[in-house]
């Protein structure tokens, strides 16, 4: 059996690349995904990832639910920091059309963020800290994302 490590997204573009060649082996490939750059770039990778795991029938990736909650989240957050606080911040929204459409936006977003945060504890078995949502909006799209411990797959 093969093993593919991801570190980052770049690596998920090679195996993309590389995807016709490995395919043809019909060798068993397990895909450990043991971080990304940032929950920003989860989409992207999950976009990215999720046809080549779910074509081949001889390839498995543990951590694709894992992505799967964390590209949610970073959707989630990525409408929250540019389409619900811009329209917030206007000054001539205060009681208009647009604050309210950004209120259930936010209201919306917010009962989503707290289920994916559910998703995300149940997925990794860890009991997270409570944050300030407004404070860490552009924080954790920067923030890097570790699938699980980088010892466990170490090259031996």
């Amino acid at each position: 059996m093969m093993v593919y490590k991801i570190h980052s997204h770049a690596h998920i573009q090679d195996l993309q690349a590389r995807a016709d060649e490995l395919g043809h082996s019909n060798k068993s490939m397990l895909v450990n995904l043991v971080s990304l750059e940032s929950v920003c770039i989860a989409r992207k990778s999950y976009a990215l990832l999720c046809p080549l795991i779910m074509e081949s029938r001889s390839w498995a990736c543990p951590e694709l639910d894992s992505l799967s909650v964390v590209a949610g989240l970073s959707l989630e957050i990525q409408k929250l920091e540019h389409d619900v606080l811009p329209q917030l911040m206007v000054q001539e929204a205060k009681l208009e059309r647009g604050a309210l459409e950004a209120l259930l936006l936010m209201k919306n977003s917010a009962i989503t963020l707290l289920h994916l945060s559910k998703c995300f504890k149940d997925a990794l078995g860890v009991l997270l800290a409570e944050e300030d949502l407004v404070s860490l909006v552009t924080d954790v799209l920067e923030t890097p994302v570790r699938f699980c411990d980088p010892d466990e797959y170490s090259d031996e």
